[in-house]
């Protein structure tokens, strides 16, 4: 089972979505996707209905690689991002303070420093929001782990 401590208002939902997709068309990410650490789907940018399957996959891969890290992390100093490189494209992974998960796939033409630059400049202005879903979900909710869809 997991908890869902968490709960996000459709205003809100909107306006994630939004500042997702400005993101990927400002910084040229093929693809940025935010979920939380259970691999629960929150948005995604570009909402292109051929990409919802990929970005859900990339919210359950994302959350188990940071469960991984968490725990590397114990042998080594904290950070909250992670970069793997492949001969094409690249993925960016960045974790919120508040527990949310902030995925991007880029072509290695894309310069990783503006990914990074462009994503910590995300995630701050998105974390009031996320904070503010946080307080709003005291009463957790529990899901269990066969109901969600992959």
């Amino acid at each position: 089972m997991d908890v869902i401590s968490y709960e996000f208002s459709n205003d809100q939902l909107n306006r994630l979505t939004e500042l997702l997709e400005s993101f990927v068309k400002n910084v040229g990410v093929e693809v940025a996707v935010l979920c939380d650490d259970g691999g629960r789907l929150i948005t995604f940018a570009p909402q292109l209905e051929n990409l919802k399957t990929l970005s859900k996959r990339s919210a359950v891969v994302s959350a188990a690689i940071n469960g991984a890290v968490e725990y590397l992390e114990e042998f080594v100093d904290r950070g909250r991002t992670l970069y793997i490189s492949g001969h094409t494209k690249s993925v960016y992974i960045l974790k919120s303070e508040h527990s949310f998960i902030l995925f991007c796939s880029f072509l290695n033409k894309t310069p990783l420093g503006s990914v990074k630059l462009f994503s910590e400049r995300l995630m701050k202005e998105i974390s009031p929001i996320l904070q503010s879903a946080k307080e709003k979900g005291k009463a957790e909710r529990i899901i269990r782990f066969e109901d969600l869809a992959i």
